[in-house]
C-alpha cells in the first residue's frame, strides 16, 4: 500500500493533468464555438444569395412570359 507522501503525489499529478485535459477541452470548445459561428454566418449568406437568385430567377420568368405573349400576339396584329 502506497504511504502518505506517494498518494498526494499522485493526486497532484492527477491534479496537473486534469488540469491540462480542461485547458485543452476549453480551448476546442473556443475553437469550435467560433467556427460555428463563421458557419451559422457563412450559412445566412448563402441562404440571402439563394433568395435572391430565386427572386432574380422569379422576374427573369416574368419577363420570358411576357415576351413569348408578345411575340404569339404579333401575327394575330398583322
Amino acid at each position: 500500500m502506497p504511504d502518505l507522501q506517494q498518494a498526494i503525489k499522485e493526486l497532484h499529478e492527477t491534479a496537473i493533468v486534469m488540469s491540462g485535459i480542461q485547458s485543452r477541452r476549453a480551448a476546442l470548445l473556443l475553437d469550435h464555438a467560433e467556427w460555428l459561428q463563421a458557419h451559422d454566418r457563412a450559412m445566412a449568406r448563402h441562404d440571402k444569395e439563394m433568395a435572391e437568385a430565386r427572386e432574380r430567377g422569379r422576374k427573369l420568368d416574368e419577363r420570358i412570359a411576357k415576351l413569348v405573349s408578345a411575340v404569339g400576339e404579333m401575327p394575330r396584329k398583322a
